[in-house]
């Protein structure tokens, strides 16, 4: 099985890469129009603000975030209603905080998307310029339903032709990008979006910054938030580990 998943990581970043270079282009700052719409696809509570936190926040008219588990099993010591219920509320929370358009929170429990095609595949997606996914190398299941599920619903629903698929980082780094967003001077109130989340988890704020000082590394920030983009025929051909 070990040996299947290094094969399938390797291909998929030979993929990525070729992807990646194809278009000669160098490092790109993302930027949003006035009539950009942006679509965040979260697979837990909270993925939306460890990634693009910052982007969200300083755009927050232009995007909808769509969190497809309702954090049924990430509150330790309680039971699955109450960890439902306090993610919500710190969703709901965070969201409202940032000003943020759009958002939902779908009733299906952590650990069971994969058999909730039929919920999912009711999203509208046709009037979206960027669509923002999880890397598929996070370490949580759901992050694969919602990839499987996302790439049937690319297959059978209207979208743009212009559509880009932009991946985000918020358990694992991405491999490569070629889109970054200066989030240096809205980073404080990402930091206040995770407080809500996460508390006082020194650790994990100060690592996500860790990586946002990373990307902005050779570019005339302080922190920046990093993506992989693709079309959608590019997409489609990636595989999943």
């Amino acid at each position: 099985m070990e040996n299947i998943i290094n094969n399938l990581k390797m291909k998929f970043n030979k993929l990525v890469f070729r992807f990646l270079n194809r278009t000669k282009t160098p490092m790109r700052q993302f930027r949003v129009k006035i009539e950009t719409r942006c679509l965040v696809l979260a697979p837990f509570i909270g993925a939306e603000s460890l990634a693009l936190g910052g982007l969200i926040a300083q755009y927050p008219k232009n995007f909808e975030v769509l969190a497809f588990t309702n954090g049924s099993s990430m509150v330790k010591n309680v039971s699955r209603i109450e960890s439902s219920n306090i993610k919500k509320e710190q969703f709901f929370n965070v969201m409202k905080h940032a000003r943020v358009k759009g958002y939902k929170v779908f009733d299906i429990n952590s650990g069971e998307l994969k058999g909730e095609y039929k919920k999912i595949s009711k999203i509208d997606i046709s009037e979206a310029d960027f669509i923002f996914i999880p890397n598929p190398f996070d370490s949580n299941p759901d992050t694969i339903a919602l990839l499987e599920h996302f790439k049937k619903i690319l297959k059978t629903k209207e979208h743009k032709k212009t559509l880009q698929i932009l991946m985000y980082e918020s358990d694992c780094p991405l491999t490569y990008t070629d889109y970054y967003a200066d989030i240096t001077n809205i980073s404080s109130a990402k930091k206040q979006m995770l407080e809500i989340y996460f508390g006082n988890d020194e650790k994990l704020i100060s690592g996500i910054f860790g990586l946002n000082r990373f990307r902005a590394i050779n570019k005339n920030a302080q922190y920046c938030e990093g993506f992989a983009g693709f079309f959608v025929q590019d997409f489609l051909k990636l595989p999943l580990i």
